[in-house]
């Protein structure tokens, strides 16, 4: 894991975060808030559902539910001039990922 602000704050509130997500070549990803905490699932891959921890800035560590993928990832959201987020992006949070797991190539739009 790389260095961070711990004092660091997210833009928005949490549930600004939840909704729908697109990918072009995955399809839909869904972000939740459930009991104060952002849940996220890849509706089309059952064992990736996890909890996102706020890391710094906009920045979430996405913590898998099942432990065994040994896949954290970074998911960090763009926000455009007016303060929405215009897509968020993934990435490995250890050179330890596999690299099948291709979190970098995802470029998530917010769904209207």
């Amino acid at each position: 894991m790389q260095s961070r602000n711990e004092d660091s704050r997210p833009s928005l509130n949490l549930e600004d975060y939840a909704g729908t997500y697109r990918d072009r070549w995955y399809g839909d990803i869904e972000l939740s808030l459930e009991n104060g905490i952002l849940r996220i699932d890849f509706t089309h891959t059952p064992s990736l559902i996890g909890s996102l921890e706020h890391w710094q800035y906009d920045t979430f560590v996405v913590r898998w539910d099942d432990r065994e993928l040994r896949a954290d990832a970074f998911i960090t959201f763009d926000l455009g001039p007016n303060g929405s987020i215009q897509e968020a992006r993934m990435a490995p949070a250890s050179p330890l990922v596999d690299f099948s797991y291709d979190f970098a190539d995802l470029k998530l739009i917010p769904s209207k």
